[in-house]
Parts: C-alpha cells; sequence; structure tokens
C-alpha cells in the first residue's frame, strides 16, 4: 500500500489516513464549510467527506440508499444508478464511535460525466445533426448521427455514520472509475483505478476516521 498520512478535517475536530498521492482541492476551488474533499488526479478518484443534518426521512436501515441516491441525482445520474449492496459496520468494528451510532457501508456504480460533458456532448450532436439535415439536398435523404456518451462508469464506496443524538450524518464516499469514456476529458489525464487494491485501503481509511473534538456538531 502507498504510503499513508494522517490529513485533519473541520480545522482538526475529525482526522482520517488517506494514501499521499490524495491531495486536497481547497487551493484550487472553493469547497462548502460542511464538506472536505480529496483528489488522486493520476487515477481520477476523489474522497468526500460530507457533514450532514441527519436525514429524517429516511430510516436508519435506509439512509445509506438515501444519501446514494441524493449523490446519484447531484451527478444527474439517476437513470444510471445501482446499489450493489448495503451493509452494517458495528462497533467490534470501529470501537471509536458512540454505542448509538449506526453505520453503514454501501457498495454501488453510477454513470458519471465530468463538468457537464454529458450536456455539452448532446448538444453539439444535436447541431451537427440538424446542419447534416439542413445541407441534406433531399428529403428522402437521412442523416446518421453516431451517439457517444461521455459519462464514466464509476464505482462509488460511501459510509454513512448516523448520530442521533447530534442529529448527524456523516457521509464519507470514495469514487473510483471503472472505466473512462472515450469522450471524457479525463481520458487523456488519468486511467481506471484498481478495484481490488481501492476496496482494500478504504476499509483502512474507513477505521481511521475518528472524531477528536465532539463539539464540532455543537452539543
Amino acid at each position: 500500500m502507498a504510503t499513508v498520512n494522517q490529513q485533519e478535517l473541520y480545522g482538526g475536530a475529525i482526522t482520517i489516513n488517506l494514501p499521499s498521492k490524495f491531495g486536497t482541492i481547497s487551493h484550487v476551488r472553493a469547497v462548502p464549510d460542511h464538506q472536505e474533499v480529496f483528489v488522486n488526479v493520476d487515477e481520477d478518484q476523489s474522497v468526500i467527506v460530507e457533514i450532514l443534518e441527519l436525514a429524517a426521512e429516511a430510516s436508519d436501515d435506509n439512509c445509506a440508499a438515501f444519501h446514494f441516491q441524493q449523490l446519484a441525482e447531484d451527478n444527474d445520474a439517476e437513470d444510471a444508478s445501482t446499489i450493489q449492496s448495503v451493509s452494517v459496520l458495528n462497533n467490534a468494528e470501529l470501537p471509536t464511535w458512540p454505542a448509538d451510532a449506526k453505520i453503514y457501508l454501501l457498495l454501488g456504480q453510477q454513470r458519471v460525466a465530468k463538468f457537464n460533458e454529458q450536456q455539452r456532448l448532446q448538444q453539439q450532436q444535436q447541431h451537427h445533426h440538424l446542419a447534416t439535415a439542413a445541407s441534406t439536398p433531399s428529403s428522402s435523404s437521412t442523416a446518421t448521427t453516431t451517439t457517444t456518451d461521455a459519462r464514466n462508469l464509476i464505482q462509488i464506496m460511501m459510509v454513512v455514520f448516523r448520530l442521533p443524538r447530534q442529529q448527524t450524518d456523516i457521509v464519507l464516499t470514495y469514487n473510483v472509475p471503472l472505466k473512462i469514456s472515450d469522450s471524457s476529458s479525463s481520458k487523456q489525464v488519468a486511467h481506471e483505478g484498481d478495484i481490488s487494491e481501492a476496496e482494500g485501503w478504504f476499509r483502512e481509511v474507513v477505521g481511521s476516521f475518528t472524531v477528536r473534538d465532539w463539539g464540532l456538531f455543537g452539543n
């Protein structure tokens, strides 16, 4: 496994161990206060931590699926989103968490395009089709349009720490591209990740995720 660095989140209130190939993007673009984002540019992978108000509309058993669906909506991947499994992580595996904490591990896949690339590609194809149709000399002629998909197939590993006393859901998400589209900007700068390696170290990352200051949650 690669060299691991301890990262301080939210001013040191939470710590997590991440491979050194992951770096924060806060110096590149603005990140919302409730998020911490780290990326591995070479493999187009990301680790995202979010502190959210407990989603009361989702039961404990369904909270991981709820947050996965929210992610699919944010990614415009509602029609290309699959949950593979949801399991419970118990206190024996994660002994530093409060006894009333509910911790769930979800594995799933989504087809996701970066930077609105899918919408731009569709617009370009539509304009090409209209231009081709307009230049066709005969109405009996048929313009042919090749459909290209800029979306990448992403393996998503998500852990939801549900903290009822703090009325908080902490969502830890790891995104690994399994297949990068030829039409994606990532194709030129990144390569697909090793899913076996990723699953192994993600469990170590989850085990290292530690709240150092519970005052972060205000109570």
